[in-house]
């Protein structure tokens, strides 16, 4: 199944982009760990943000300190890949390029850090029940997947994923680390996503950065 500009290859992405140079596709973002699937309750009481005012809520290379500079969004060229070994991810690309589109109202931004590390940060706002039900949509079809293989062009990835503990921020939270082996090189890349209300905060990166930063960025997204 070919897959272009799709959320759930977000966090492979990046890996392979520390590993190869895979270019990140500039939009959606990619899931985490299973959601329950009990229903989460959620409240109502939260306005939804329009995306200038997700964007004014982002973190900038101020935020996250020396070592960090936003990349330009124009650099980022959309990358096509495959996905074999995982038919439930399969059927969520065949629904939709970016299952996060959904959500119309979004914002993005991309961080060179140290070392030649990279940090995304993505906020989406729409009512809570939306957005609850569409990252367990994707999360449910991730967690099915354990390990699957992202071929690309120019390379063959092995994926593995394993659900990380996250701090229990927010309403709901997920947490998933992504380990991609590429031409004999294996990256890992750690992705954290908390719903707050009616924002969905998606942080994906090297463990480190995403532990440090991911605090950082809901508290700013989710300023009153």
């Amino acid at each position: 199944m070919r897959l272009r500009h799709s959320a759930i290859l977000t966090s492979t992405c990046l890996g392979l982009w520390a590993l190869t140079g895979c270019s990140v596709p500039p939009s959606g973002s990619a899931p985490a760990a299973p959601q329950a699937e009990t229903p989460v309750p959620v409240r109502v009481d939260h306005d939804v943000l329009p995306s200038e005012r997700l964007a004014e809520r982002l973190l900038t290379a101020a935020d996250l300190g020396p070592g960090y500079a936003a990349r330009p969004a124009a650099t980022m060229a959309s990358s096509e890949a495959s996905v074999e070994g995982c038919p439930q991810l399969e059927q969520l690309g065949s629904a939709v390029d970016n299952p996060y589109s959904m959500f119309p109202n979004q914002g993005k931004r991309v961080f060179a850090g140290p070392g030649g590390t990279q940090l995304t940060e993505e906020l989406y706002s729409a009512p809570p029940k939306d957005l609850s039900a569409g990252a367990g949509r994707i999360m449910t079809a991730m967690s099915a997947c354990p390990s699957y293989q992202l071929v690309t062009a120019t390379t063959v990835a092995e994926v593995h994923t394993q659900a990380v503990p996250v701090p229990r921020l927010g309403d709901e939270q997920w947490g998933q680390v992504v380990t991609v082996t590429a031409d004999g090189r294996r990256t890992v890349v750690q992705q954290t996503v908390i719903r707050d209300g009616a924002v969905l905060l998606v942080v994906s990166g090297s463990p480190a950065e995403v532990t440090v930063h991911g605090q950082t960025a809901l508290a700013k997204a989710t300023a009153r």
